[in-house]
């Protein structure tokens, strides 16, 4: 039988379009899979952090220290029109040594409040990438579980639909297999709308684009019962914030002390006049001259009210930082112990069920019922959201309370989601 020339040539272009789909359909589906290691690594390179350290990189090549000498005049003045008389003087007016000392520390304390100022930033940044982690990831698994509940309970309306017309028919049960499968469908639709919403967020953090595909390796993810047994150490190394509010409070000291040194400066100036030629041959008119500043406190009194003021109003801030970080500290540590008494209690009601041992039961018997064995099947899975969902709330409490003890940012930096303790560095 002879095949048409036409027809093998359209089989060989179907060949063809075959054989290239191989190489391009996977590339056209691929995705960046990034552990959760890379991507807390990835925010010492985000942008606000790169900001930060150019800003800090520049306060510190700036030449900041107080030239020794504060001004330099160069005065004329004319006698009578004669450029033979005219005279001239060089008024030099110095600064203190106590002076350029303390213009030093002042500069050096706000230095270190910038420095303080980008490492919150940075905690802020990691704690947000953290987290943003345990969000997707969750919300992740809880997509997959409830596509499986919405099949489950598909199934258990077909197998209803076959009974609607046996005499121990159940019609409320249908209603609320019908309900339930909406509340599903509804929730289904809310957690694939904030996955896409936490998926732009991941491209954002990484600097990729909208049209890029992303998908978070989590193998290594801690497991539930090591989050359980973390013991939160009190931390030894003083809160950022606190630490900034005292830096700035020293930093107006040292201010008020610049200003005092500035003030109780003795020597004014230096001068050296020439005054032109004297009548009398061979000899000029030469003259040196100091500026002495007398003690006289009424310019500063006005510097040290405005200290005084400034000085209570951060003191003030500092008292009030320091309630403020010990009552989220507490409120952070409370959560988490609730969070691992719901995920414990739940765990432990679903290891005691008897719907799997019965589950197990039927199965191996003839006769039973497949509406039963569903029944069963539905009500095992309810337990694994709700255990997911405790789960959920048990991870974002312990990565707060990591955080608000200061222990998330301590050196060197570790991957707290991963089971190993990564370094991040």
């Amino acid at each position: 039988m002879l095949i048409p020339a036409s027809k093998l040539f359209s089989n060989k272009i179907l060949l063809l379009a075959l054989w290239a789909s191989c190489f391009f359909i996977p590339a056209l589906h691929a995705q960046d899979a990034i552990t959760t290691t890379s991507f807390l690594r990835a925010a010492q390179e985000s942008r606000q952090v790169e900001s930060d350290s150019a800003n800090l990189s520049f306060l510190e090549d700036y030449n900041y220290n107080l030239p020794l000498l504060r001004d330099v005049q160069l005065r004329t003045e004319t006698r009578d029109f004669f450029l033979n008389r005219q005279e001239y003087t060089i008024r030099i007016k110095p600064n203190s040594l106590s002076a350029i000392s303390r213009q030093k520390k002042v500069y050096q304390n706000k230095i270190e409040e910038v420095r303080i100022e980008n490492q919150i930033n940075f905690n802020e940044e990691l704690e947000n990438r953290y987290l943003l982690l345990v969000d997707y990831i969750f919300i992740d698994k809880l997509v997959e579980l409830y596509t499986e509940s919405q099949l489950q309970l598909k199934d258990k309306l077909h197998l209803l639909g076959q009974k609607v017309y046996d005499t121990d028919f159940d019609v409320k049960d249908l209603i609320d297999t019908e309900e339930s499968l909406f509340s599903v469908n509804s929730k289904l639709n809310d957690l694939n709308e904030e996955r896409s919403i936490k998926q732009s967020l991941l491209l954002l953090f990484l600097n990729k684009g909208e049209d890029d595909s992303i998908e978070i390796n989590s193998n290594d993810l801690i497991k539930p019962q090591q989050v359980a047994e973390v013991s939160i150490s009190s931390l030894k190394t003083e809160n950022l914030e606190v630490s900034l509010q005292k830096l700035k409070l020293k930093t107006l000291e040292r201010e008020m002390r610049l200003s005092t040194a500035r003030s109780n400066q003795i020597f004014d100036y230096f001068q050296a006049k020439y005054g032109g030629r004297n009548t009398v041959i061979f000899e000029e008119e030469f003259s040196l001259g100091l500026g002495i500043n007398l003690p006289f406190f009424g310019n500063s009194r006005k510097n040290k009210g405005d200290y005084y003021f400034e000085k209570l109003r951060k003191e003030s801030k500092l008292n009030e930082t320091l309630y403020k970080i010990d009552a989220d500290q507490k409120l952070a540590q409370n959560e988490f112990r609730r969070a691992i008494t719901n995920y414990q209690s739940l765990k432990k009601q679903i290891d005691e069920s008897s719907v799997a041992s019965l589950l197990e039961t039927y199965k191996g018997m003839e006769g039973v019922s497949p509406l039963l064995l569903l029944k069963l099947k539905i009500l095992q899975h309810k337990k694994k959201i709700e255990e997911l969902k405790a789960q959920q709330q048990m991870y974002q409490s312990y990565i707060k309370v990591l955080a608000q003890e200061g222990i998330l940012f301590q050196e060197p930096l570790l991957n707290y989601l991963s089971a190993t303790l990564e370094s991040i560095e």
